[in-house]
């Protein structure tokens, strides 16, 4: 009787062991997901929203990439100044330039600056005037805000562009609209105008180009 409560005891104390090793494996195996379910929580809790980003851009903490090459990172102390000494670009206003809901933030400057798109905890180059044949601004239109490149370098010569987004990765649609000599070799010739690879009349022509013209924003 006494070997069997002697085997007993021993089956116990073995059985207790093996639970408590278990225990701690749970125990270790449960701390494990705690700690990544910590991790991804505080990478969205730390997420920048795009006002943030803009700020952080402002104030040099973050720089800005081109979605077309990463590897082409600018900061704002990179942004150039005249023979003077004076800067070129000045911080303006932020607006939602692509139809998303969230503001762009536009840099002033030549040939209209740079506007910048804040996602996704990086900012990125949206738009930029590239000289006198790519003038950049913006414009509302049937209720969209649509960005404009202008050029107007030439006399007797205007042609324009425009692009309207559905976030920033997502071009929506675009126009192109302008006016040329009917003969380029003589100035006295007049004017004929075309929209989307279209000729049109002077009065078509004259009344879309002024809800365009009363609506832009120019960032010059």
């Amino acid at each position: 009787m006494k070997k069997n409560v002697v085997g007993l005891i021993g089956i116990l104390i073995v059985m207790s062991l093996t639970a408590c090793g278990n225990k701690t494996e749970i125990s270790e195996e449960t701390t494990q997901n705690d700690v990544q379910t910590d991790m991804v929580y505080n990478a969205y809790k730390n997420k920048m929203t795009a006002e943030e980003l803009s700020d952080a851009f402002i104030d040099g903490s973050v720089d800005a990439v081109d979605t077309a090459d990463p590897s082409s990172a600018w900061n704002i102390s990179d942004l150039n100044k005249d023979s003077q000494g004076e800067e070129l670009y000045s911080i303006g206003e932020r607006v939602d330039l692509d139809n998303d809901g969230e503001n762009e933030l536009v840099i002033c400057g030549p040939y209209g600056g740079i506007y910048l798109d804040c996602r996704d905890d990086k900012v990125y180059e949206f738009a930029r005037g590239d000289g006198s044949a790519i003038v950049l601004s913006y414009t509302y239109y049937n209720g969209d805000v649509w960005i404009m490149y202008s050029n107007d370098m030439n006399a007797g010569y205007e042609t324009y562009h425009m692009e309207k987004y559905e976030g920033a990765d997502n071009l929506a649609a675009e126009m192109n609209f302008g006016e040329e000599l009917i003969d380029e070799n003589d100035p006295d010739s007049g004017m004929k105008y075309f929209w989307n690879g279209k000729e049109v009349s002077n009065d078509e022509y004259d009344a879309f180009c002024s809800k365009i013209f009363a609506a832009q924003e120019n960032t010059n």
